[in-house]
């Protein structure tokens, strides 16, 4: 009995993660020939998550997807985080100084994520929410976290990672990358112009803890086509002082860029 309790509790997680993903909705027979669960099983386990709300179904087009339950999981776990509960009004006062918008990340695995966000009065198109995960090599904030990981954490990183081209301006050749990482390392601030997407700009600052390892990124980001009109250097200097201020919540004594 409780071996095949344990046994359902793994193909809920398999058909949560393959749809978390897969980014979208798949039906019943997809599922089955993805995760090879008998039919008659796994209608009884997708019916049990669409009664508790971790799964949805669509009945134009007979798929499943997420469900609200999952993101109420992922809100609670994200805002339990110490380091989100110190960035808050940190955060908030960058939004009030700057009017961009701005989010924290932090590594995981070979991903940024994003733990929390706040949007500014400026236009901005592109809206990740939290819980996204970024690519670290094409990110403001995923260079700036990437670039303080300890020397072998890196060539790790760069061994595992293929470096694909999202845009015109992303970086795929590894000594580039890692040319742009030194000269990270020597201002303590990243930037990123369209290298994940077209049209969105980043500047990122890394936040650290009290024993002074890596612990994220602070980033302020804007739409490409007002860099001609913003003042980079106040940016800059606003962002320094947030990423900072938050080193100091976390026990970490200030940085010295």
């Amino acid at each position: 009995m409780a071996s095949a309790k344990v046994k359902s509790a793994s193909r809920v997680i398999q058909i949560l993660e393959l749809l978390g993903s897969r980014k979208g909705c798949m039906q019943h027979k997809r599922i089955v020939e993805e995760l090879d669960i008998p039919k008659g099983s796994l209608s009884k386990l997708l019916s049990d998550l669409l009664d508790t709300g971790y799964l949805s179904f669509e009945p134009s087009t007979k798929t499943y997807k997420l469900g609200s339950r999952v993101l109420a999981l992922a809100n609670s776990y994200l805002s339990g985080l110490d380091i989100v509960q110190s960035a808050q009004p940190i955060l908030r006062s960058l939004v009030e100084k700057t009017g961009e918008s701005v989010s924290l990340a932090v590594p995981d695995g070979t991903s940024a994520l994003i733990v929390h966000r706040q949007y500014g009065i400026q236009p901005m198109s592109f809206r990740l929410g939290m819980g996204a995960r970024i690519p670290m090599y094409a990110t403001a904030s995923g260079k700036a976290m990437l670039a303080f990981f300890p020397k072998e954490k890196i060539e790790e990183y760069l061994s595992s990672v293929e470096l694909k081209a999202l845009t015109h301006s992303t970086i795929t050749d590894p000594s580039s990358l890692l040319r742009e990482l030194d000269r990270i390392r020597k201002r303590g601030l990243a930037h990123s112009r369209q290298e994940q997407f077209e049209g969105l700009a980043a500047i990122s600052a890394p936040v650290f803890r009290s024993d002074g390892y890596l612990a994220g990124a602070v980033t302020v980001m804007y739409l490409n086509i007002r860099s001609e009109s913003i003042q980079v250097h106040v940016l800059e200097a606003a962002l320094l002082e947030a990423a900072n201020e938050l080193s100091e919540c976390l026990g970490c004594r200030k940085q010295n860029f």
